[in-house]
């Protein structure tokens, strides 16, 4: 029998960016159901992993309900939370959205390239409440999220009874660490990487080239505070709220000073 925490959810709405058949998905599920009975699961298809708020404008998008409450999305993340609120939950909006589990943490620069963040967001700018989740992992991509099962409900409940502001969505990283081995929860920044891309060119059986991205990044230890350091080296679970209007708002101030007297 599922013992249901007590929280102010009725209806949780799942999606992801490593696809429908993930075992990230399967398992936010699976906690997802021990908060409410009224869970939908809808995502991509298809692994969508870097696209972070794509959305699809040029190309038609098809719904595939593989069970009831389940479907998949011939899209993005971001797709599916639209076609999600806008078609298949009718009038009832979900009171949060989880997107995740990632394969992968999400975290500093590579936040704006997340699905999983990407899809976060497009509920964020419905006014709906929602939070990314990623795992961090070191070479073995994970099937099983101990960390995740122990804290996420807890977290959920918590993070359910604060007043959101519009337009925030929560992202929630786990460390590459055993269970005993987190050392608590931290609120983060969003730290900096020094990033390179490289661009590998190949060849196809049939002498056509191909190329394959690849990105390696480092980072200064001394991002006090920062979700890389917290996660990556202090294994500590990070929250980061996310807000889409900051960096806006922050470079247009800069602009109104700059531009402040006539030109």
């Amino acid at each position: 029998m599922v013992n249901r925490t007590t929280s102010s959810v009725s209806r949780i709405l799942i999606t992801n960016d490593d696809g429908i058949n993930s075992s990230g998905i399967k398992a936010l599920e699976r906690i997802a159901n021990s908060i409410t009975p009224d869970v939908w699961v809808i995502a991509p298809e298809i692994g969508q992993s870097g696209k972070g708020f794509s959305v699809t404008f040029d190309s038609i998008l098809r719904i595939n309900e593989i069970s009831p409450r389940k479907f998949s999305i011939s899209g993005t993340p971001a797709d599916c939370v639209f076609i999600a609120t806008e078609q298949i939950l009718g009038d009832k909006k979900p009171d949060l959205i989880l997107s995740g589990i990632n394969h992968g943490a999400n975290i500093a620069d590579f936040i704006g390239m997340s699905g999983t963040v990407g899809a976060a967001f497009a509920a964020s700018l419905q006014n709906i409440k929602s939070i990314a989740v990623s795992q961090h992992f070191i070479n073995k991509i994970p099937t099983k999220f101990p960390l995740v099962d122990h804290f996420l409900p807890t977290i959920i409940k918590r993070l359910m009874s604060f007043q959101w502001p519009n337009g925030v969505c929560m992202n929630i990283n786990f460390p590459n660490a055993p269970l005993g081995g987190v050392n608590g929860i931290r609120i983060a920044n969003q730290g900096k990487l020094d990033i390179k891309w490289s661009i590998h060119k190949k060849e196809d059986p049939v002498s056509n080239p191909y190329y394959w991205i690849h990105a390696t990044y480092d980072y200064n230890d001394k991002q006090i505070n920062s979700d890389v350091l917290l996660v990556e080296k202090e294994n500590y679970i990070t929250i980061t709220p996310l807000m889409s209007r900051h960096e806006f708002l922050e470079c247009a101030n800069k602009l109104e000073e700059l531009f402040s007297s006539n030109v």
